[in-house]
């Protein structure tokens, strides 16, 4: 037996021991290569995006190139080379640096292709599509709570859904991406669920209460983790103090609005009234983390529902989309405690889940699900579909408005029973 084979079944042996406490984190360390490459909106889809990645922290620059996407090979040809804003940071497990460009003048529905480096590391090309100036089909995703088993469970949900919208624009995120606010592998793994998706679709994410952590061991006092405006390049035109978690912008007839429910509650409403009050948009989705209604045991939100609620119902909001309770419940508009034009809807993509709890405003409630949300919009008509991990569908409904005309049609008469908790 020679030396490199004994070395080798030595370091099984260990393995088989001791286990790998220090493989998580170094999968999790920057390579060479850019990655963990994010598409994000920062102000008008039809005429800019952003893209954010990181790198090895001894590679401090980054760029990007750009062009109106060729039939052909010859992309670079065509390209602008732009120079991204780059930063050191600590990720937790080691240094790197994080980039970022924003892609501003672009040409509406049209299609570019981009691609970015570390130095001169270069990652592939990827493609994506601006919106168009005027209201046009499109579809896009909501996620509940990822935040455990991101790799291991979460990610099958989540590429269920990509294989069943293959012309998906969007992807929304309520809230509580990860469990631990600064955990990098947990990061890893949420940027791994989606892989080179999320560099081709435009993905909204909100915060949720599992982004924010003690100052502190002993302190009651949480602040956001650096993680969050280090990965994600939003829009800064949101409440002072809570920019890139408070924002909004208009994609091909629908105003989304996106809400921080952690913080500034007060701040942030005369400005989400402004946005409500001044929509040329025939449709308006809202998306935060707590939700105005809870179906989990010993939850409620009476203060926000205070706060946003009479906003809501003012300016005929159509959805709007929470997560935290892990359990899957959402409303009917024409009754119940919820009733009026809003749908509220709150679900999960993770394994923790709730209890039972206040299910009385629930026209469709389930637990111990792993769900994912399709909805399109074409024109006068929002259908909503929400799947299982294996894409049963597990609830349905159809809007329609014209003016202040309204129907809203529930389909999910007959798709089964309720995935209740027995026991309980």
């Amino acid at each position: 037996m020679n030396r490199t084979r004994r070395t080798i079944i030595r370091i099984g042996l260990w393995l088989a021991i001791f286990g790998t406490p220090g493989i998580p984190a170094l999968a999790q360390q920057a390579v060479a290569l850019p990655d963990r490459i994010i598409l994000t909106p920062i102000g008008d889809p039809a005429t800019s995006a952003a893209v954010t990645w990181r790198g090895p922290a001894d590679v401090p620059s980054g760029s990007a190139q750009i062009a109106i996407a060729p039939p052909g090979i010859q992309i670079e040809k065509a390209a602008t080379t732009l120079t991204a804003l780059s930063a050191p940071f600590d990720s937790g497990v080691g240094m790197v640096c994080q980039h970022s460009i924003r892609f501003t003048g672009l040409k509406p529905d049209t299609l570019y292709a981009y691609r970015v480096a570390n130095g001169t590391a270069w990652s592939e090309w990827f493609h994506f599509r601006t919106a168009a100036t005027k209201p046009r089909p499109f579809t896009f995703l909501y996620l509940g709570d990822t935040q455990t088993e991101l790799r291991a469970i979460c990610s099958r949900a989540v590429r269920q859904a990509l294989r069943e919208t293959p012309d998906v624009r969007l992807i929304l995120h309520a809230g509580d991406l990860t469990n631990r606010a600064s955990n990098d592998v947990e990061w890893g793994d949420w940027f791994g669920m989606a892989g080179y998706a999320n560099a081709s679709i435009l993905n909204v994410p909100a915060i949720g209460n599992h982004q924010y952590e003690r100052i502190a061991p002993d302190s009651d006092v949480r602040r956001l983790t650096a993680h969050w405006r280090a990965q994600f390049t939003l829009p800064e035109h949101g409440v002072a103090g809570v920019e890139e978690s408070s924002y909004h912008f208009d994609f091909q007839g629908v105003r989304f609005i996106v809400l921080n429910s952690m913080e500034k509650t007060a701040e942030q409403t005369p400005w989400l009234e402004a946005l409500l009050k001044d929509n040329p948009n025939r449709w308006t989705v809202v998306l935060f983390h707590y939700p105005i209604y809870s179906g989990a045991k010993g939850r409620d939100n009476p203060e926000l529902r205070a706060a946003w609620k009479p906003l809501f119902d003012r300016y005929r909001v159509d959805l709007v989309l929470t997560g935290h309770d892990h359990v899957y419940g959402r409303s009917n508009p024409k009754k119940g405690p919820a009733a009026g034009h809003t749908v509220y809807i709150t679900s999960v993509v993770g394994t923790k889940q709730y209890k039972r709890g206040d299910r009385t405003w629930a026209a469709r409630y389930g637990q111990d699900l792993q769900l994912y949300q399709i909805i399109r919009v074409n024109g006068d008509r929002l259908s909503y579909e929400a799947r299982k991990g294996d894409g049963t569908l597990y609830d349905a409904f159809e809007m329609r408005k014209r003016g202040s005309w309204f129907l809203f049609t529930d389909k999910s008469r007959n798709l089964g029973p309720e995935s209740i908790r027995q026991g309980e």
